[in-house]
């Protein structure tokens, strides 16, 4: 108590008086206590300490909470003496304060060697300093500036347990509250160069906590931790009616840092059990002005959030390490930013760079003939930034916006290696990272005015639930939840306005991981891992440019590219067990919309999504060893959506520009055997869509409301097959996948080059599924496929994966010869992949509709001018030439020249069947054929499927798809 007042009477401190000019302060509050240390002499308990440490003075009897006095005594002094003299307005309200703190806590520590130590510890530590700052600069010029700096870094180190050729035991519990800052408040109305804000608010706590290390000893840690550190405040500022005012730069960071609860030990044994929280809170909302001004209210919004955490693993060389821990950590940077640059010049633009990056270890189990041992739970929350609202209406450069938001999440967790020893790595994630938000501005009756530019990234990065050995046994299981999300919806309106409310957005979903893969070399291995991953990047723009010039346009280039490597188990010598649950959600982008009706250039969208889906799951390799794999697999990635736009009236405006290009490699459960027996099991679904339907209108519009797409899918497969050399190989794939690539175009309008539409849809498709190679082993394919590939406009239309005509095997020729006619698809009754029965083509006399009674010829409609044969590997120059020879033109009934060698007498086909094409319809068979026709690809079935049937009915080889040379030349209308 009595120290307590000597400091409050030091320091002076009157709360209506004005802040110093200069105020710089930094203190080293340091605690310890309850820490031990054993030698063979004795036991000794380490001296107690409590003191600051700071440039203020060095005390140890007053109490951390108040030992960091307001300002600097010698600045405070020099302020207190300019008070009353000419020279008291020479600061005019500036200030300068940079307030540094770094608590330590070491507590409940114990170290041993070649004895025994044991601690226990009940550690508490508080600190504060109030940052508060309110200053104005309003009607003068340089006056009212702020430079800030509001930090605190509390270091907490507790509970650790260290034994060397001895036994050291801890059990402590330990909190730390560190806390600084305060709001800033300041303007610069009517000022020049005033009311400006630089403030870093910094809240970077560090754990070191429950750590064992034993070294030919025994190290035991029980321990709870918590720390919190805050660095919080709002700016609030104002550059109304000004120059150069009002801006601010508000830097918060808030990242954790924490080593806790590691097990490591050699030639002894360690064990740790601890429970750990942590949360780190910097900045706040951001609120200011320009309107009318000239560069002012403008806002630089850097912001890093995210604990770094290495807790819970275990490592042993020689000996026996075991670590369980409970994490929970939460770090938040930033707010809500809040400006305008109405009237203004250059006002009112904010840049924005907040980064979400929670990074961690945790639950990894390592041995070199030893045991490791892990179990770990991780919750961690990490938030940067988050909504921008501005305003840039009757301004010239003014309420835009740039947005660089990247969220990531980077996790090594659940994994178990070992060298002739045992680990098991096991961990719980729970991660959310989220960066930014909804971003909207006006641009209205301006130039250059309330535009966006964003680049969204949500990428989390993830290794866990592997295992791998050389000579012994490892484990790796994981359970993960992850939502990462980056930025928001883009939103900007103009009427009127000049190159203003356009949006530029390239948002990104992207998630390599790794998770649930063994390897073994002369040994076990064993895997489990399920996974639940939402990545969503940027969202759906919305803009407005009706009346502008270049106005309302929006340029969008979403890409969601997963890449994913999970469920696969390979062995040489050894057993193997993999078992992996996925279930992926990714988006980037959303629908585009727009208008710019009644304006110049105005309302156009260029969109560019790229969805991909790229994993590699289920796979089984074996070498002298037993290896399971199975997977399941739920996949949705989609890129972009819908566009929309509005031309009405417009000069060059409504226009939509696409490329959508779709690509889904598929390489699931395939199954590799030497002399050894693996297993493949997996049921896999995935999504892929890339872009969706574009609708435009141009009533009384110039070059307007045009359409112009190139929708393009490609898929790609090698799954389900099965090698055995020696061995046994067996793969039992079920896979279902949809491709979609662009969609419907509407257009509706009038005026020159107005309305048109033009696409030109590109498709490929290979695959290599249900293989079966056997080299004096067995090789068994289960499954099954259905697979959907959609390409731009697809009514009606037959795409290259589903017609493939009927392959014709090697050695058919004792079978059917060159000039018979092979089996019909889609006419009622006849077989498809059987030679006609003359039974059963008699049997059909009479009932087709309207058909003749007598043995007629084919139907040839007044000649062979409309019959287009589709032989595929044939020349059909030549085909057409010998068969126009043979039919003339107008040929009346039982004209056609005999055929030899057609095995059948059929009923005669009627005059004209209702229904059927005109075109394409019928294959034209040479008289003078090859001898032999093993291996060609006859397709008579082109042109004779409905529109609205999408598949053969029968199965085709698995090497069928492979036609990636077959483009869509579909093209409606033109520019």
């Amino acid at each position: 108590m009595l120290g307590t007042g000597i400091a409050s009477a030091q320091e002076n401190v009157d709360p209506d008086a004005a802040p110093p000019a200069v105020d710089v302060a930094a203190s080293i509050p340091v605690k310890a206590d309850q820490n031990k240390l054993a030698t063979p002499v004795k036991e000794v308990t380490l001296p107690k300490v409590d003191r600051t440490i700071s440039t203020d003075r060095v005390t140890s009897v007053v109490p951390t909470r108040t030992a960091a006095p307001v300002a600097n005594p010698l600045i405070r002094q020099a302020g207190e003496r300019l008070q009353g003299t000419a020279l008291q307005n020479v600061v005019r309200g500036n200030t300068i304060q940079a307030h540094v703190d770094v608590p330590i806590n070491i507590c409940g520590n114990a170290i041993a060697v070649l004895a025994n130590a044991e601690a226990t510890g009940d550690c508490t530590q508080y600190t504060h300093r109030d940052g508060t700052i309110v200053t104005d600069g309003a009607g003068q010029a340089l006056a009212g500036n702020v430079v800030a700096v509001n930090h605190v870094l509390p270091v907490q180190l507790t509970g650790n347990a260290i034994a060397a050729g001895g036994n050291s035991t801890t059990n402590t519990t330990a909190e730390q509250v560190s806390t600084t800052g305060g709001d800033i408040t300041t303007s610069g109305d009517r000022g020049a160069v005033s009311g400006n804000v630089v403030a870093e608010q910094g809240a970077t706590p560090v754990q070191l906590t429950g750590n064992g290390i034993g070294a030919v000893g025994i190290a035991e840690a029980n321990s709870t931790a918590d720390t919190f550190a805050s660095s919080e405040g709002d700016v609030t500022s104002s550059g109304d009616n000004s120059s150069i005012s009002g801006n601010t730069v508000p830097v918060p960071l808030a990242p954790l840092a924490e080593v806790n609860g590691n097990s490591v030990a050699g030639a002894g044994n360690a064990n740790t059990d601890s429970v750990q929280t942590g949360a780190a809170y910097a900045g706040g909302k951001t609120v200011t002005s320009g309107d009318p001004a000239t560069l002012a209210g403008n806002v630089i919004a850097p912001a890093l959030a995210g604990p770094i955490t290495v807790d819970d693993n275990a490592a042993a060389a020689g000996g026996n390490a075991t670590a369980i821990s409970d994490t929970t950590n939460e770090s938040a940077a930033g707010g809500e930013i809040f400006t305008t640059g109405d009237g203004s010049t250059a006002s009112g633009n904010v840049a924005g760079v907040p980064i979400s990056l929670p990074v961690a270890a945790g639950g990894n189990g390592a041995s070199i003939v030893g045991n490791a041992l892990t179990d770990h739970a991780n919750d961690a929350t990490s938030t940067a930034g988050g909504n921008v609202y501005t305003i840039g209406d009757n301004s010239v450069l003014s309420g835009n916006i740039a947005d660089v938001p990247p969220a990531t999440a980077v996790d090594v967790c659940g994994n178990g290696a070992s060298l002739v020893g045992q680990s098991v790595g096991t961990c719980e994630n729970d991660v959310k990272s989220t960066t930014g938000g909804y971003q909207g501005t006006l641009g209205n009756d301006s130039v250059g005015s309330g535009n966006i530019a964003q680049t969204p990234l949500a990428a989390p990065v993830e290794v866990y639930a592997l295992a791998a050995t050389l000579g012994g046994q490892a484990t790796g299981s994981a359970d993960e939840v992850k939502d990462v999300r980056s930025s928001g919806k883009p939103n900007t309106i103009d009427d009127r306005g000049t190159v203003s409310s356009n949006i530029v957005t390239a948002p990104t979903a992207v998630a390599p991981q790794v998770f649930a893969v063994t390897a073994g070399l002369v040994g076990n291995t064993t895997s489990i891992a399920s996974n639940d991953t939402s990545v969503t990047a940027g969202d759906a723009p919305l803009a407005s440019g009706e009346k502008g010039s270049v106005a309302g346009n929006i340029v969008q280039v979403p890409t969601s590219t997963p890449a994913q490597v999970f469920g696969d188990g390979a062995t040489l010598v050894g057993n193997n067990a993999t078992t992996a649950d996925n279930a992926t959600d990714m988006k980037a982008g959303g629908d585009a919309i727009t208008s710019g009706e009644q304006g110049s250039i105005a309302g156009n969208a260029v969109s560019a999504p790229v969805a991909t889906g790229t994993q590699v799951l289920g796979w089984s390799v074996g070498g002298g060893s037993n290896v399971d794999s199975i997977a399941t697999n739920d996949l949705d990635s989609v890129a972009g959506g819908d566009v929309n736009s509005n031309g009405d009236g417009g000069a060059v405006s409504g226009n939509l520009i696409g490329a959508q290009p779709a690509v889904f490699p598929a390489v699931p459960g395939d199954s590799v055997s030497a002399a050894g027996i693996t297993t493949s099991d997996v049921v896999s679904d995935t999504n892929v869509v890339s872009g969706g339907d574009s609708y435009s209108t141009a009533d009384d519009a110039s070059v307007s409301g045009n359409l112009i797409h190139v929708p393009a899918n490609a898929t790609a497969g090698v799954y389900a097959d099965a090698v055995a050399a020696a061995g046994n190989a067996t793969t039992a794939t079920d896979k279902v996948s949809h491709t979609q690539a662009g969609g419907e175009m509407l257009t509706d309008g009038s005026g020159p080059l107005t309305a048109r539409e033009m696409t030109v849809p590109v498709e490929a498709a290979a695959k290599l599924a249900r293989v079966p190679v056997e080299v004096v082993g067995q090789a068994t394919t289960l499954g099954t496929s259905d697979d959907t590939q959609l390409t731009g406009e697809d009514t009606g239309t037959l795409r290259a994966t589903q017609l493939k005509g009927i392959q014709l095997p090697k050695g058919v020729d004792s079978l059917m010869k060159a000039d018979e006619v092979p089996a019909f698809h889609g006419l009622g009754g006849l077989p498809v992949n059987t030679l006609p029965n003359p039974a059963e083509l008699t049997a059909l006399t009479g009932q087709l509709p309207g058909a003749a009674q007598e043995r007629s010829a084919l139907p040839l409609n007044g000649g062979t001018a409309g019959i287009t044969p589709n032989v595929q590997g044939l020349p059909l120059g030549q085909v057409l030439d010998v068969t126009q020879g043979l039919v003339p033109a107008g040929a009346t009934s039982r004209s056609l020249p005999t055929m030899p060698s057609l095995p059948v007498t059929a009923p005669a086909l009627p005059v004209q069947v209702p229904g059927l094409p005109t075109e394409r319809s019928l294959p034209a068979l040479p008289v003078d054929g090859p001898a032999s026709v093993s291996g060609l690809n006859l397709n008579p079935t082109q042109g004779l499927v409905p529109a609205q049937e999408r598949a053969l009915p029968f199965s085709a080889p698995a090497m069928t798809l492979i036609d990636p040379a077959h483009l869509f030349d579909t093209v409606t209308g033109q520019l």
